[in-house]
């Protein structure tokens, strides 16, 4: 289990409360990370690819969008994430990560069952970007909180405590270019139209340019 003691070293730096930081600390959820070799421990199961060419179904076209990644199912522990994922099968990630908030559909996510024939190929579409070669993904299992919040009834110091997991982070959890389950990585504007939000209600899946 990750230690969060940075976190409370900070929090209680800044004199929040105590019983406040220990409720925002109970809403932090569990998030599958998929880091590059080198990013990730050492002993990190393979969990899937970056970049490369999609292992898609025999029987269907390939999205005609850019594809981001692959992930394993299979190598996802039970618990990793708070999301209903399937036991075992494959992940497609795709997505037009320079336009994400066109009106148009900029993301898929296919499901491959295990067993489903694929091979490997690209859209024919001729403006979607090179083709990167793959590289490996290796999973760690990491809490995740709200790099962001807002001042409500139950946490009125969650801006602040926002800012607390925003420093704090890199001390308790590896970071990646695949974020499965837990909360977003917010740089600018929050994406929630509805700014009365606490900390339990957002979940990612996410590749670093397109979050969800």
């Amino acid at each position: 289990m990750t230690s969060m003691d940075p976190f409370r070293d900070e929090a209680r730096s800044r004199g929040l409360p105590e019983d406040e930081v220990d409720r925002w600390l109970y809403t932090a959820r569990r998030c599958a990370m998929l880091s590059l070799p080198g990013e990730a421990p050492p002993d990190g199961p393979l969990a899937g690819r970056l970049g490369g060419l999609p292992p898609t179904p025999d029987d269907e076209p390939v999205p005609d969008l850019p594809f981001l990644a692959s992930v394993d199912l299979a190598a996802v522990p039970p618990g990793a994430t708070d999301l209903p994922l399937p036991e075992d099968g494959t992940l497609l990630f795709f997505a037009d990560t320079e336009d994400p908030w066109s009106d148009d559909d900029w993301h898929r996510l296919v499901y491959v069952p295990v067993g489903t024939p694929v091979s490997e190929r690209g859209s024919a579409y001729e403006w979607l970007p090179e083709v990167r070669p793959a590289r490996e993904l290796h999973l760690t299992v990491r809490p995740s909180l709200p790099n962001r919040g807002s001042e409500t009834e139950e946490f009125p110091h969650g801006s602040e405590l926002g800012s607390v997991w925003w420093k704090t982070r890199g001390e308790m959890t590896t970071d990646g270019p695949v974020q499965i389950g837990g909360c977003p990585w917010v740089w600018n504007a929050d994406p929630v139209t509805e700014h009365d939000h606490g900390p339990g209600d957002w979940c990612c899946s996410r590749r670093s340019g397109a979050r969800a």
